[in-house]
């Protein structure tokens, strides 16, 4: 009995050595497993870190770049709706690439897209910078065309006014003149004798004389002198029924006092134009009376006398 219990005394004792040996290999492994997870963790977070860099960089390269395209767009004006097929165009690959940043994506591939996008951007400002120039070139010469327009039409202007002025010269230089104006009231004494008089009462004849002036321009040949004598309170003398005696006057049909043919041959001429009072029923007033001599349509010259 007493041998049994002393030979089985060393296999009690090996046994707790395993047991720690297994529980040492346990924890070991457990020690590395444990290590190799946070390893792993530590790596994935590493990596969603610096993704999201990339992610945040990518965004703000866009969002620089939409910025300056519409700041190039507001730069132009008007002028950025000529390529209104182009910004689509940005707008659309921009929206795109908002959509890969902010679900799935790959660096690469965004990447690709932004660089792209890039180049059409720059695309549609070397459009619009050629766009301008061209229409700067437009504006430049639609002012140069203008200014030419402008400057022919004040000419014109100029040609007109003088062309104008030219005809009022000519019409004046061809007309005829009138000087020397004198009218004078005259009786006739019994004896047939004629004296200048001013009283009204007295008045039988009225003379009126001037001088045709000498004009080269005009057409020899009969001109038609008339001349209006007005009382004093703007009543024409004239020589009988006035119906009767009238002529043509700037559109109007105007009662004359005196008519007569003068032979004009260009060089001056005296004239004496008479009317005569051939009924006592005209009555000759007190007063100044005003009289106009005409020629050819025209007036060219008055003058006046009184009366007592």
């Amino acid at each position: 009995m007493t041998e049994n219990k002393s030979k089985s005394n060393p296999v009690q004792s090996k046994t707790p050595i395993f047991v720690w040996i297994l529980l040492a290999v346990v924890t070991v492994v457990a020690a590395y497993f444990i290590y190799s997870g946070m390893q792993k963790d530590k790596i994935l977070d590493e990596v969603r870190t610096e993704k999201e860099a990339q992610r945040i960089e990518l965004q703000g390269e866009l969002d620089s770049l939409l910025a300056k395209h519409e700041q190039i767009k507001l730069a132009y004006g008007d002028l950025a709706d000529s390529l209104v097929l182009k910004d689509s165009l940005i707008i659309a690959n921009a929206k795109e690439i908002k959509n890969l940043l902010n679900y799935k994506w790959e660096y690469r591939k965004v990447q690709k897209k932004l660089d792209r996008l890039r180049v059409v951007a720059q695309t549609y400002v070397v459009q619009m910078d050629s766009l301008y120039t061209v229409n700067e070139k437009l504006v430049a010469e639609n002012l140069n065309i203008k200014r030419r327009y402008n400057s022919a039409q004040r000419k014109n202007i100029v040609l007109e006014k003088e062309k104008e002025q030219l005809a009022v010269k000519i019409v004046e230089a061809s007309a005829l003149e009138a000087y020397n104006i004198t009218a004078s009231a005259i009786y006739v004494k019994r004896s047939g004798t004629e004296v200048v008089t001013d009283k009204a009462r007295r008045v039988n004849k009225i003379k009126v004389c001037f001088t045709l002036s000498k004009n080269v321009i005009l057409l020899p040949g009969l001109k038609d002198i008339y001349v209006r004598i007005a009382r004093p309170d703007n009543k024409i003398l004239s020589p009988g029924i006035a119906e009767d005696f009238v002529f043509d006057y700037n559109g109007e049909t105007i009662q004359y006092s005196i008519y007569e043919q003068a032979n004009y041959d260009n060089e001056k001429i005296d004239l004496c134009l008479v009317w005569e009072k051939k009924y006592k029923e005209i009555e000759m007033l007190e007063g100044n009376y005003e009289v106009i001599v005409f020629a050819d349509g025209q007036e060219i010259g008055t003058t006046n006398f009184v009366l007592r």
